[in-house]
């Protein structure tokens, strides 16, 4: 069920500094010295929830409003603001810690009303998912609707509430509310109300109520009409246990299917990424090979040219005497055999240029030769891989023949469940047609069926104070600590003792154990709560004089607030006169009010702070 969240507490007013609070999401724990408006918080609380007054106080003089916020269970935020001595509250959306001219959302009555949602109450129930509930008023089987001042007291628990000796459950101290207060607690802890019970019938009555029973008995025969398969509710549900069974087995082989066709298709996404590298290093290597033949071919121009003019010198030497071939000079200024030594060094230059291209050429042609045999092995490579990808392609086109009729016949065991489950939700209408049609029998009879006066169930019952004592043993409380509740005089009895036969302390430390295993209890089954349980003075470490009872000492006072860390789900708030463990500010919000250190006075800004 849904669950609220207390965010703030904050009175604002004109011109006055605001005071405020706000609490953590698990833990909060508020403490210090008296009259510091510790208590007055958790009235303020239990007045934004409803209550019909907060008592006046000098130190909230000249505020005008106050201010709860509240987180939803989806996320969202809303505040109530409301001003002292006020029966209306309004509703903001979103977190609002300040005076606004904005104009609210809504604004309810603090009264609760069945017949009206334009009230705090069934705004509140409905946020928890407990609207429209009703609770047993008396004996005679009298009903009255679940209002959410019969869940308050079970969760915002003052000083005088936590240590008073009637049952956390009977908190009014009402005989007349006695019944009403049990039937509420029956709610938290089954979820299950106390429908109105059948009254006796008017002629008129009878009369209206024969042409329903005969407009049902129609409706109920064209519902049946629209079933598509001849079977009753209990094969129809057998069938439906068949066809599960073969969707999960079908479900089992076409996943195994489809993972080994994944599987696949990485292979081939790698296949694909390798043939791309590989082509492109082909593409590399070629172009390569076109640059280097065309310098191969530069080179062996260069030694054709080299060969032609080595040759070309040769001869020049024996030509006629005149103006010198090499270097130009006429005969006059040439020395004898002055031909022969200019050919000599052009040969030698041939030689030593041709010696120089030829290696370069040479080791041209062995890089040629390395990056031909380069491409070959990637050509090569990439047959192999076409190959590879052709296999492939053909296990993945085995694998989606395997997969096309598995998937039709997925598809009609599909088909034949939902016009089961269409049929079997039919089956259900009709059900609960032909129950109004008895209540509509019933309640034209003469005299109605007596009241259903029915308790908790015992499993229930037993499973929560097994709930209470589990932490009653965690906070290290002495004893055993077994709980028995006796639904008949709502009492809690812990080790064979009446918790209205103990001290103050003994009486307090149940009353928070009680409160905080219901919220844990309701919220691990989804159970209507409001979420959240506010204590005051829930470990009193005193007792009075001549009491027997059980000190409370500082270990369990420790583990108290160890187990609320770890044991109870929701938010807890906690009020208190004693110290905490010290380093409980690490997991915890704390708050301190007046003591050794701490920067506030109170909960209210010190005089001459506004």
């Amino acid at each position: 069920m849904s669950a609220l969240t207390l965010l703030h507490l904050t009175f604002v007013g004109p011109g006055k500094t605001p005071a405020a609070v706000e609490f953590g999401r698990h833990l909060t724990v508020i403490y210090g010295a008296s009259d510091t408006g510790k208590s007055f918080i958790v009235e303020a609380i239990d007045y934004m929830l409803g209550a019909s007054s907060l008592k006046e106080i000098q130190e909230a003089d000249g505020y005008t409003r106050i201010l709860l916020g509240l987180r939803l269970a989806d996320g969202q935020t809303v505040t109530l603001s409301r001003a002292p001595d006020d029966n209306k509250v309004e509703i903001h959306s979103g977190d609002v810690r300040a005076l606004t001219t904005a104009p609210p959302e809504k604004t309810l009555n603090i009264r609760h009303s069945a017949t009206s949602e334009n009230n705090l109450s069934r705004y509140l129930l409905k946020l928890i998912g407990a609207d429209g509930r009703n609770l047993l008023k008396n004996q005679r089987g009298d009903r009255v609707s679940l209002s959410f001042r019969h869940l308050a007291h079970l969760c915002v628990i003052s000083e005088t509430q936590m240590a008073a000796p009637r049952s956390p459950v009977l908190t009014s101290g009402q005989n007349t509310s006695a019944t009403a207060e049990k039937s509420a607690f029956k709610y938290l802890l089954t979820g299950a109300d106390d429908p109105e019970g059948p009254k006796g019938a008017s002629d008129v009555d009878k009369k209206v109520g024969k042409g329903k029973i005969d407009l049902l008995d129609q409706v109920i025969t064209d519902t049946r009409d629209s079933l598509t398969i001849e079977a009753n509710e209990a094969e129809l549900r057998e069938q439906l246990g068949r066809l599960e069974t073969a969707l999960a087995s079908a479900s089992a082989v076409v996943g195994d299917l489809i993972a080994r066709r994944s599987a696949l298709l990485g292979r081939t996404r790698t296949l694909e990424s390798r043939t791309t590298d590989n082509r492109t290093r082909a593409g590399e290597v070629r172009s390569l090979l076109a640059r280097f033949d065309l310098l191969r071919q530069q080179y062996e121009s260069d030694l054709a040219r080299l060969q032609m003019v080595a040759e070309a010198g040769t001869l020049l030497g024996y030509f006629r005497t005149g103006t010198c071939v090499f270097c130009g000079a006429t005969p006059e200024h040439q020395q004898a055999g002055h031909h022969l030594h200019e050919t000599t060094q052009l040969q030698a230059a041939v030689v030593a240029e041709t010696r120089k291209t030829a290696e370069l050429h040479t080791d041209l042609l062995t890089t040629i030769e390395d990056l031909e045999a380069q491409l070959a092995g990637l050509d090569s490579e990439h047959a192999a891989c076409r190959d590879e990808d052709e296999g492939l392609r053909r296990d993945l086109a085995r694998l989606d023949e395997r997969l096309a009729p598995l998937n039709a016949d997925s598809q009609e065991l599909l088909s034949t469940r939902s016009r089961i489950q269409a049929d079997l939700a039919i089956h259900a209408q009709i059900q609960r047609l032909e129950e109004m049609k008895a209540n509509l029998e019933s309640s034209t009879s003469e005299q109605p069926p007596p009241a259903r006066l029915d308790g908790i169930p015992a499993a229930d019952l037993a499973e929560f104070e097994r709930m209470v004592q589990q932490i009653l043993q965690s906070w290290k409380v002495p004893g055993d600590n077994g709980v028995t509740y006796d639904q008949s005089t709502a009492e809690i009895t812990v080790d064979g003792r009446p918790r209205s036969s103990r001290g103050k302390g003994m009486r307090s430390v149940i009353h928070a154990a009680f409160s905080t295993a219901l919220a844990g209890y309701t919220a691990a089954r989804d159970l209507s709560h409001p979420g959240f349980v506010v204590l005051d003075s829930p470990v009193l470490t005193y007792r009075e004089p001549h009491e027997q009872d059980v000190q409370l000492t500082h270990n369990v006072v420790e583990h108290f607030y160890r187990g609320l860390l770890s044991d109870v789900p929701g938010q807890v708030i906690v009020v208190e006169n004693g110290d905490p463990p010290r380093d409980l500010d690490e997991y915890a919000t704390v708050y301190a009010f007046s003591t050794p250190g701490s920067e506030r006075a109170g909960f209210f800004p010190a005089q001459g702070e506004d």
